[in-house]
């Protein structure tokens, strides 16, 4: 009776280890899975981060080509009324723009020689203005001066 007894208890002790065994390994694959999980979402948040500042990034280059642009012609203006215009500081307020950020272009005027009447206006434009992060487009055009007494 003695002996039945204890391979009673010794079964009953190989049954309660298998089953701590078990369900150890049913917590530990969940646990893996979500450790997986977690991983691909942090890396699709951080591409995502990644391509939102490409984007902001493009969006500003594309802003400071049309301050050049802008600036050209009103460069061009300000020369066909007055020709011995040299250059500003344009500054453009947020609002002038439809943008959230202010826009500065720098032109200058570019003369060969004094006789001559081509010349180059030259147009460097930042935006946004005065932050670390800004995109600066460099463009020169070439301009010929109009005879103002050829107006009829």
């Amino acid at each position: 009776m003695m002996k039945y007894k204890i391979r009673k208890l010794r079964s009953i002790k190989k049954r309660q280890n298998s089953k701590t065994k078990r369900s150890g390994s049913v917590v530990l694959i969940p646990m893996v899975c979500l450790i997986l999980a977690l991983a691909i979402v942090g890396d699709l948040l951080q591409q995502t981060s990644i391509e939102l500042k490409q984007l902001k990034k493009g969006q500003h280059h594309l802003q400071a080509n049309w301050l050049a642009d802008a600036a050209a012609q009103r460069a061009a203006e300000k020369l066909s009324h007055q020709q011995n215009y040299t250059g500003e500081t344009w500054k453009v307020h947020p609002a002038e723009i439809g943008g959230t950020f202010p826009g500065e272009v720098i032109i200058e005027i570019v003369r060969t020689n004094s006789n001559s009447k081509s010349l180059t206006i030259r147009t460097l434009a930042s935006y946004p203005a005065n932050v670390v992060e800004r995109v600066r487009v460099i463009r020169e055009w070439p301009f010929e001066l109009q005879d103002s007494s050829s107006n009829n």
